[in-house]
């Protein structure tokens, strides 16, 4: 049996990622972190291309080293390559910690935007517009809320 209720809630969608990725601090977290990982693949590409190329040398010499003396040097190499991609794995996992810690960081001050801005206009409820299959677009409230971050969210610190 179904029942009427009389009581109606105010239930409004948005689009959280829309607003991380296009806010003018969003913008700038991902700028900053993109450049990040843009200066440790070159660092690491200049790195890798140098012991690629003492490679090269070693094998070249290969006829001409005593076959000790070759495996230790391609020994020596190998144990290079080892620790580049032990240090190359650990500064990405870094990288993408800061990332992640910023970017809560931020989620949290826009999850205060939303509850003033749900309390500003009494809303109930505001969902996921990526967790919904379909909603009114006069209930889409993301180009407001994305307004209310840009206007108080000037000074975000992303270190």
């Amino acid at each position: 049996m179904l029942t009427s209720n009389s009581y109606s809630q105010n239930i409004v969608y948005a689009n959280l990622d829309t607003i991380i990725k296009t806010s003018d601090v969003g913008k700038k977290i991902i700028v900053f972190f993109k450049d990040k990982n843009n200066k440790l693949n070159k660092e690491y590409k200049n790195k890798e291309k140098i012991i690629r190329e003492n490679e090269a040398s070693l094998i070249s010499q290969k006829n001409i080293l005593e076959n000790e003396e070759y495996i230790k040097k391609a020994n020596e190499i190998n144990q290079e390559i080892n620790k580049f991609n032990l240090e190359y794995n650990q500064k990405m996992k870094e990288i993408n910690f800061q990332k992640d810690e910023v970017l809560k960081s931020f989620q949290n001050e826009i999850n205060k935007i939303l509850k003033e801005f749900a309390e500003n206009n009494n809303i109930d409820i505001i969902l996921s517009s990526n967790q919904m299959l379909i909603g009114k677009s006069n209930m889409d409230v993301t180009d407001e809320i994305l307004k209310n971050v840009n206007n108080k969210i000037k000074n975000f610190n992303i270190n």
